[in-house]
């Protein structure tokens, strides 16, 4: 028994069963082929860089070589020439130059389907099968193409710069793309084939199948006649049923004798009894512009009548505001103790509001404090050294990032401060900035 086993065709999509490209597919995806003029463009940008770099090589080395060419120096006089060291480095300068441009070129067009020139015009290569990247070897193959043609010197750059206007698919490959399989797109106009999210979401929408027409629902009534298909068709939905109307085959409300009567004018509408209930029983909607009172517990005699209308209560007389009786003046409180430093070289600075001090500190380090220089001929204090605010019974020690630091000393024990948090101390403490010393003293 042999056993056969389908193997899945590695075909992509857009490709028929022979292998090749639909271009209908691509123009489906968004793809549009590179216009002829700035692909031509970005041929000649690629060149005029090309160019660029060979120039130390025709400018160093070209006239020295044209003195051997011609016989004017020999071969002896070449290597023993004053400019065969400059001749040769520049030389060695454009090789390089262009073996990297080279290199570069190649590895942007096999990966992201670009040239410096395709980048500038807006193109982009890719594979005319998979529409993705080219690969190395596709690219090697194109680009020994063209410069194959390059040969004959102006016949064989026109053929290939012409050959895509002769595609009979209109996707714009010339001889060099069909033989790499190869296609030149426009990203500016079109699709970019690089962009994976926009290129997946390109895919699916080619590939999904199109919405099925909804088939048509039965009719919500209940046949009057068997074998025959009701004609009512619900016209809306709401949260309570169906809403719509009877209609005949013109699409015009049927009035025939399925159709219930329509009440006439001014009369009151009526309710549809339910199926085996008398006609006769059928009780009238009262007329919504009518409303008819219910009558009072106890009879009509309980019925109390409510005028409309209440007359407005007189006005309470004004009462006149009491006298009052002149207060007499509160004493003023006390002036607070103020709290100074008492340096040791014997000056006192008081403590008003917050310090900034320092041998020269900036106002605009501290907006709301008051700079003020203290004199220090050791140059221990640095320029903007501490902010010294003032509370109740002491004050808060702020070191601004000194050379020196600064600190509390309570006790005989120095508690040093920490650059921008503040450091409490009493009346009594003696505060050390860099090396002066200051008592806290209540003035």
């Amino acid at each position: 028994m042999i056993w056969e086993i389908d193997q899945p065709e590695d075909r992509p999509d857009g490709v028929d069963a022979l292998g090749r490209p639909d271009p209908a597919y691509a123009a489906a995806l968004g793809l549009i082929r590179a216009p002829f003029g700035r692909r031509s463009m970005a041929y000649v940008i690629d060149m005029l860089v090309w160019v660029v770099l060979q120039l130390p090589l025709w400018l160093g080395a070209l006239p020295l070589l044209m003195k051997l060419a011609t016989g004017s120096i020999s071969p002896y006089g070449l290597v023993n020439h004053p400019d065969f060291v400059l001749a040769a480095v520049m030389a060695a300068v454009s090789v390089a130059l262009s073996l990297a441009l080279t290199i570069v070129q190649w590895i942007l067009q096999a990966r992201r389907g670009l040239t410096i020139g395709k980048g500038f015009m807006g193109l982009r290569s890719v594979n005319v099968r998979t529409l993705e990247r080219p690969g190395a070897g596709p690219v090697l193959l194109r680009a020994l193409i063209v410069g194959a043609a390059g040969i004959i010197p102006v016949i064989g750059t026109a053929v290939i710069l012409a050959s895509p206007t002769f595609d009979s698919t209109e996707r714009g490959r010339g001889f060099h793309d069909r033989a790499a399989r190869m296609w030149l797109v426009d990203v500016k106009l079109g699709l970019n084939p690089y962009d994976e999210k926009r290129m997946r979401i390109a895919r699916k929408a080619v590939k999904a199948e199109p919405v099925r027409e909804r088939a048509e629902r039965p009719s919500l009534a209940t046949s009057t006649r068997p074998g025959t298909t009701p004609e009512y068709r619900p016209g809306n939905r709401i949260s309570a049923g169906v809403l719509g109307v009877v209609r005949s085959k013109d699409g015009t409300p049927d009035a025939g004798k399925d159709a219930a009567p329509a009440p006439a004018a001014g009369s009151a509408p009526v309710i549809d009894a339910a199926p085996g209930v008398d006609e006769s029983r059928r009780t009238p909607l009262p007329d919504r512009g009518t409303f008819v009172p219910a009558e009072p517990v106890g009879g009509p005699e309980a019925a109390v009548a409510v005028p409309t209308s209440a007359p407005a209560e007189a006005p309470a007389p004004a009462v006149a505001p009491a006298p009052v009786s002149p207060s007499r003046p509160e004493p003023a409180p006390a002036p607070a103790s103020r709290i100074g430093l008492r340096f040791d070289t014997g000056e006192t600075v008081v403590l008003s509001a917050a310090l900034l001090v320092g041998r020269d500190p900036d106002p605009a380090s501290t907006p709301g404090a008051e700079p003020t220089r203290l004199t220090d001929e050791s140059r221990s204090l640095s320029k903007t050294h501490a902010l010294l605010v003032p509370t109740r019974g002491g004050l808060e020690l702020i070191d601004r990032g000194s050379t020196n630091g600064s600190a509390v000393i309570h006790a005989g024990a120095e508690t040093p401060a920490v650059p921008g948090v503040a450091l409490p101390a009493a009346v009594g403490d003696t505060v050390r900035l860099g090396d002066r010393l200051a008592e806290i003293v209540v003035l």
